[in-house]
């Protein structure tokens, strides 16, 4: 059987243009199509973990996955690291914080079940292990004062478009996958991480200094970018390496557990 590999969906309040006339006041929990496509292409199953109305639902995650993608999305709340909401932070989505970091550190501390952090996803895989983030880049551009500073949040671009490069620590897992000194990638992150984790090492950065991709220390495959390797996927055909790669992490944890 092929991995079954979780995607936790996005939650929105309201989806304009969707359901109309039917009243008002829907939720909603998605996952763009771009995940599905490169998780099928990697190999692996993909399922859509919505968050749950019953918490005791989450414990479970654990059971029915061999691997789990934390997606993009919301702004997660600066309480979790340790500061107050700015005047520059985005949509919050408590419903989803509280879920996801309650998954994640579930996961992290009492299984081997691999993991994939994408953009939001990646950066909450830095503040459940103890990391900071800068609520907005604009942080980074007044505290450095760097005059070769990038438009991280390309909008206007196409999803399949790289805008930048970032170079890849050789003595990285990234390095490993990829067996390149420099990706190109595209960009849609108006924050970033700013104290990474313990737990993590860097593993790629971008030309600003800005960190764009960490992992966990040691061998355990939790790895994190911050660009989004599904969206380029469609039309490079590289970036789902990094799919194949959590596919591949799922194939020999279901081994080991199998000879354990």
């Amino acid at each position: 059987m092929k991995p079954v590999i979780g995607i936790c969906a996005d939650y929105s309040y309201e989806l304009k243009g969707v359901y109309e006339g039917f009243g008002s006041g829907f939720e909603y929990q998605l996952a763009t199509n771009d995940y599905i496509k490169a998780v099928e292409k990697a190999g692996g199953m993909p399922v859509i973990i919505p968050v749950f109305s019953d918490s005791d639902n989450i414990q479970n995650i654990i059971d029915i996955v061999d691997g789990l993608i934390f997606a993009g999305g919301a702004d997660i709340e600066p309480k979790y690291y340790g500061e107050n909401v700015g005047d520059k932070i985005g949509n919050i989505i408590p419903e989803r914080d509280k879920q996801e970091l309650q998954l994640a550190r579930n996961i992290i501390e009492n299984s081997k079940v691999p993991i994939l952090g994408v953009c939001r996803g990646y950066q909450l895989l830095n503040v459940v292990c103890g990391g900071t983030l800068y609520q907005d880049l604009s942080q980074v551009k007044s505290e450095l004062r760097n005059d070769n500073f990038i438009n991280h949040s390309m909008k206007g671009s196409p999803k399949y478009n790289p805008v930048h490069e970032v170079s890849v620590n050789k003595k990285s897992k990234f390095y490993k996958i990829f067996n390149k000194e420099k990706l190109d990638v595209n960009s849609y992150h108006h924050q970033a991480i700013k104290d990474v984790a313990d737990t993590f090492n860097v593993a790629t950065i971008a030309p600003d200094g800005i960190v764009e991709a960490i992992e966990m220390k040691g061998d355990r495959f939790v790895l994190g970018v911050q660009w989004h390797p599904e969206m380029l996927g469609e039309r490079n055909e590289e970036q789902l390496l990094i799919f194949k790669a959590l596919v591949n992490a799922c194939k020999e944890n279901k081994l080991a557990n199998c000879a354990s």
